[in-house]
């Protein structure tokens, strides 16, 4: 504000600053200035002298500056008070008369900065005062000797009923008013709290909790008393609040503190409550008993808690715990064993109130006989599955070694089925020797796969495909087989034409083949085969029923256990077909059962979840490429084999084909100083060589400029699926499992060196 009506009391060794004013016109212009004052406002006498105030100042300061000088010329005494430029400052206009007549306007300024300043703050702190006052919740008066009350705010009539007046013993109770202790005695009017500060001078703050009953009803207080002076008499400030809800809480906790007592004592588990002072506050009987702890409870309540530590065998555990979960603020269990050699589940939780932590709470369950039990089932767990790694190791291993010599065996004998001057006898021997052959290897890939289903190392890749499509594919593979036994293949699939399933595309392929070729197997000459489809919701359950000798019902249990076989069946067979394929079933999220009537057939059926489509699916059939074996140059292959029987099998392959010629290496070193030397169209690695792998052979040869871009195939006797993945991913051009099937090897001959030409 710029001027104010309350005029200082000026401090006279303030020189402040002299000014004289005359009249122009209508204008008043100073004629002289001079002071500290001035040189205060950031002025010279230069910038005053000669000038008007509205030269001088802002135009709302100037037009009252200008009313005030106007004032004074009518020859009256003018005196207010400024600020300008963060100054306070008291001027005094005295008119100067010459014969009656003002001619001049004499003018006095001191600096009153330091004096408003102090003005300023004590109003401002008054006004604090006061909202304090009035907005605070408790009710607040001042209570002197004779009994005269003077209520400071609102809430002391809101509270009581009291206002500002005389009162004693008779008028208080007039308004219900009368005091008890903490105990529900009545307190003499001469002992309230307030007239013992106006006595005793003492001061009672947050110590006396008193009772006021009103209309019968009974309501706490909270009261402060502290003695005051008025007037050189003694007084006391008195504040109180209602605490009645409080205390109603507080006798509510007290019983429900008492119901958990009683209940922590009848607890199976032992409980104990810490402060954040860490001493215990509460222990049940449990807990002594688990803890092997004697005497009462009572002997443990406020005991020090890392007292307790010598109970364990780890002492700094418990330790540990509560500090890791205090970190994290999850709550922790753990094992821990005690000195006494029980062992304890102790769980620790942090408890918190109003999102403040309070405190521990430690439950502690004595777990010895489980443990024992654990201990004893973990032995015979690591055991049966030390047991099974050994089983599918040495199956693994047994598939190499028995795949390695069946190369030969079916290698060699594939070359004799090709030789078109064998007579119809010889082909129907070399015929047997394949069927055999291959018979060995779908058993060996069978154990395989029902060894992994054991160890849960099998993947099943779903995906959503044609159940239709699929099925088809699967019927017209086995149409041959069946025509053999006279046997009618009858579809009944219409209903699952454009029905999609989610399965893995490989493993339900194996399931259908297995189905399909136990249902001709096991049929009778001129027998059928129906399959059939059903669906229910979002399954679709495939039937494949033959006229067979079916299964009698004690069998229908035995028959998907690995390696069972029915007595007295004349089929040849390994047991491992069908479980093998309940088990892939159920992987793909479906089941497996049977039917069957003893003369009438068996009916095999197994459900599959149904899916949605992809977008982008191809219901196209996939057509085999035709071999087109180019002539026109040499093609040059190396093979890198240290098998002799493998070396001469892929030579005579090789023999077969008109300007394809093989260089071979023995050893992964040897291979590696000829694909250095040679230009080679293809190269055939074996994975399992005497001096080194066939991935350090792999990776050697893509260091070499001469053999960066050459197709390398790895050839190898393990057909695991995630080592075939594996080595692929590795960068092999492509992956040949052994036996090496001709068709198949020429196939990719075709795919990879020809386009090359």
């Amino acid at each position: 504000m710029p001027y104010s009506s309350f005029i200082s009391q000026v401090d006279n060794s303030n020189t402040g600053m002299l000014f004289k004013v005359k009249k122009h016109d209508d204008q008043y212009i100073h004629t002289f200035c001079k002071g500290k004052l001035l040189h205060a406002l950031g002025l010279e006498p230069g910038d005053i002298i000669g000038k008007t105030v509205f030269d001088i100042f802002p135009a709302h300061l100037a037009g009252a500056k200008h009313e005030f000088c106007e004032k004074a010329w009518t020859g009256e005494c003018v005196q207010y008070e400024a600020f300008y430029k963060n100054v306070y400052y008291l001027t005094t206009l005295t008119p100067v008369f010459e014969n009656g007549v003002v001619t001049e306007i004499a003018g006095t300024a001191f600096n009153v900065s330091g004096i408003k300043a102090r003005e300023i703050e004590l109003r401002e702190r008054q006004m604090i005062y006061h909202s304090v006052v009035t907005t605070m919740s408790e009710g607040i008066l001042i209570l002197e000797k004779d009994g005269k009350v003077t209520t400071l705010n609102d809430n002391v009539e809101k509270l009581t009923g009291m206002v500002s007046g005389v009162y004693d013993e008779e008028t208080a109770a007039q308004l219900g008013i009368q005091l008890f202790d903490e105990f529900g005695k009545p307190l003499p009017y001469t002992e309230w709290p307030a007239f013992l500060s106006i006595e005793t001078g003492l001061r009672f703050q947050n110590v006396e909790v008193s009772v006021l009953k009103k209309n019968g009803h009974t309501r706490w207080f909270s009261l402060n008393s502290s003695p005051i002076t008025i007037s050189g008499k003694a007084a006391a400030l008195v504040s109180f609040f209602e605490i009645t809800k409080q205390k109603q809480q507080e006798m509510e906790l007290l019983e429900t503190l008492a119901f958990q007592k009683t209940l922590l004592d009848n607890l199976d588990n032992g409980i104990v409550v810490i402060d954040n002072t860490r001493q215990v506050t509460m222990i049940n009987k449990k807990a002594l008993e688990t803890l092997g702890l004697t005497g009462q409870i009572g002997d443990y309540t406020g005991l020090f808690a890392p007292d307790f530590h010598s109970l364990w065998k780890d002492q700094e555990f418990i330790d540990q715990l509560v500090i890791s979960t205090m970190v994290d603020g999850n709550i922790k269990s753990a094992e821990i064993e005690t000195v006494h050699g029980k062992i304890l589940e102790a769980t620790y939780i942090p408890f918190n109130f109003k999102k403040k932590f309070s405190g521990h709470i430690f439950e502690f369950i004595d777990i010895t006989e489980r443990k024992k039990l654990e201990s004893s089932l973990i032995m015979s767990k690591e055991l049966a599955e030390q047991a099974n790694m050994a089983k599918s190791e040495f199956l693994s291993k047994m598939s190499h070694e028995l795949r390695t010599p069946l190369n030969g065996v079916l290698g060699f004998a594939q070359l004799l089925e090709m030789d078109t001057q064998l007579d119809e006898i010889h082909l129907d021997y070399v015929q047997e020797i394949i069927k055999g052959g291959r018979h060995l290897l779908q058993l060996i890939n069978e154990i395989l796969d029902l060894s992994r289903i054991e160890t849960g190392k099998i993947k099943i890749n779903l995906e959503t495909v044609n159940a239709y499509d699929t099925i088809n594919e699967c019927i017209k593979n086995i149409e041959a087989v069946a025509m053999l036994k006279n046997i009618s293949v009858i579809r009944e699939i219409e209903e699952c034409k454009d029905v999609y399933v989610s399965v893995d595309p490989i493993r339900i392929k194996q399931v259908l083949y297995n189905l399909l070729d136990n249902a001709v197997k096991y049929n009778q000459i001129n027998g059928e085969v129906k399959i059939s489809v059903t669906c229910a919701e979002d399954k679709l359950i495939i039937h494949i029923k033959d006229s067979g000798e079916g299964i009698s019902n004690e069998e229908h249990k035995n028959i998907f256990k690995p390696f069972y076989r029915i007595e007295q069946t004349k089929i040849e067979g390994n047991g491992i077909g069908l479980p093998l394929a309940k088990q892939l079933v159920v992987l793909m999220g479906g089941d497996m059962g049977v039917s069957s009537v003893l003369g009438q057939g068996s009916d095999f059926w197994f459900s599959l979840n149904v899916g949605a489509p992809e977008k982008d699916i191809i219901t196209d059939h996939v057509e085999h490429p035709e071999l087109h074996i180019n002539h026109s140059r040499s093609t040059r292959i190396l093979y890198v084999e240290d098998n002799e029987a493998n070396i001469n099998l892929l030579n005579r392959i090789i023999n077969l084909l008109p300007g394809y010629n093989i260089t071979v290496g023995r050893t992964g070193e040897e291979g590696i100083k000829i694909a250095q030397k040679e230009k080679f169209d293809l190269i055939l690695l074996d994975l399992n060589l005497p001096d080194m792998n066939g991935q350090e052979v792999f990776d050697c040869l893509k260091r070499f400029p001469k053999t960066l871009e050459t197709p390398i195939v790895a050839l190898s006797a393990n057909a695991m699926p995630d080592e075939i993945k594996k080595t692929i991913n590795q960068g092999f051009t492509n992956y040949l499992t052994k036996p090496i099937e001709i068709k198949e090897f020429l196939t990719l001959l075709n795919d990879i060196v020809e386009p090359t030409k």
